[in-house]
């Protein structure tokens, strides 16, 4: 592992390469205000899917994978990748899952806060988001890390929940900020396109199980000419799936120590794509933002 010396202003630790397409409209405000991004990827996802690969090949799938990252973040605007190289723990996992060397992952973690001394960290949320083990191990190690090293800023946890989406059924908290990407479609689309080893995770298309998920299937199809029935259609392509999600939740772990300040109220306070909803039990009561209202998904 190399880290870079220097500072940057915002931090985003993911267990695996893709992990960051759930921040995709995140980073790319963050990228617009002109904050620096630095991207710590704890494994390299070869625990992922090997479909693209072929049975002969000799190419190692976390090898693949660090490059799709590589790519993907730079069109979201960051300015640095790390990657720790640890084992990707396997989803599902048995009875007594193998997990990191926790003192070596948090060490490395505290040398890369401290040395780019960021003011905000992004990361996985306590139940992982959507429940992947790694990313449950990863928001632990770096709460440990960030209390080690006595952090001083902002943590906030991405897959916050967005109230009446089809998608929070796989988020952890209701959000305590929510992002409007709907403006970096494009951009979040090619990212999520570098990803090709894995992209079947993301669009696959749902089986409906239920009358009413038929119902709304076949209604899209009927409709598909208008932005109502298209919500409708199963997810094919990469620019559908932002399409369908374009609002990402922001959920408070830490405030900042001073003033109990969260970043956002700092710096998007008049920025309409930031709805500041509440500010968790830690942090000082939320003042009246212009943001505009949370975005309500079919």
């Amino acid at each position: 592992m190399s880290v870079a010396q220097g500072r940057s202003d915002v931090i985003l630790v993911i267990a695996h390469p893709d992990d960051e397409i759930l921040a995709s409209g995140t980073l790319c405000l963050l990228a617009e205000k002109g904050l620096s991004i630095t991207i710590v990827s704890v494994t390299d996802g070869e625990g992922g899917c090997r479909d693209i690969l072929h049975p002969q090949s000799g190419a190692p799938l976390g090898t693949i994978r660090r490059h799709e990252l590589t790519l993907s973040v730079w069109t979201l605007g960051a300015t640095e990748v790390i990657a720790l190289g640890y084992p990707d723990i396997p989803e599902p996992i048995g009875p007594d899952p193998e997990e990191w060397d926790e003192t070596a992952v948090v060490s490395a973690l505290d040398r890369i806060f401290r040395q780019h001394d960021p003011d905000l960290i992004l990361t996985h949320g306590p139940q992982g988001g959507y429940g992947h083990p790694a990313h449950k191990v990863v928001h632990r190690h770096v709460m440990k890390a960030a209390a080690q090293c006595d952090f001083r800023g902002t943590i906030f946890a991405f897959c916050g929940m967005i109230a009446r989406s089809r998608y929070a059924n796989w988020l952890d908290e209701p959000s305590d900020v929510i992002i409007d990407a709907s403006g970096f479609l494009l951009r979040r689309a090619v990212s999520l396109a570098y990803h090709q080893s894995q992209l079947g995770f993301f669009l696959q298309p749902y089986f409906p199980r239920t009358l009413r998920d038929w119902r709304s299937t076949l209604l899209g199809y009927a409709f598909w000419f208008t932005a109502f029935g298209r919500k409708r259609i199963p997810i094919g392509t990469t620019t559908r799936f932002f399409e369908r999600y374009p609002a990402e939740g922001l959920v408070l772990q830490k405030p900042a120590h001073e003033r109990g300040s969260t970043c956002f109220l700092e710096r998007f306070s008049d920025d309409p794509r930031v709805k500041i909803v509440r500010q968790g039990p830690l942090a000082p009561p939320a003042r009246a933002t212009s943001g505009t209202p949370a975005l309500e998904q079919d």
